[in-house]
């Protein structure tokens, strides 16, 4: 069994996923421990569900004195009438 850095692993994690294959059949063509690879795979998603989104909450003469939520895919526009509870309740969510 070939050692791995731990840059490597983000990358064979994406493999996996695009191989269809088992675990335990990927595990065995890559010549992987089967059991260290699940212990990474499972931390690894952790690690994803429990990341962080950059939100930026700003007003917006463009909006009709609204704000918009600008986060790293896209942004969200409210206007002035929103209730500020409503775009709270929606930042939490993130």
């Amino acid at each position: 069994m070939s050692r791995r850095r731990k840059y490597d692993w983000p990358s064979l994690f994406q493999e996996f996923k695009d191989s269809g294959l088992t675990q335990a059949k990927f595990c065995e063509e890559q010549d992987i421990n089967p059991n260290y690879f699940s212990l990474r795979y499972t931390k690894h998603q952790q690690a994803q569900q429990n990341a962080f989104s950059r939100v930026e909450v700003s007003r917006a003469t463009s909006c009709n004195n609204g704000a918009v939520l600008r986060l790293s895919h896209g942004e969200l526009h409210f206007d002035s009438n929103t209730e500020p509870e409503y775009i709270a309740s929606i930042i939490r969510a993130l």
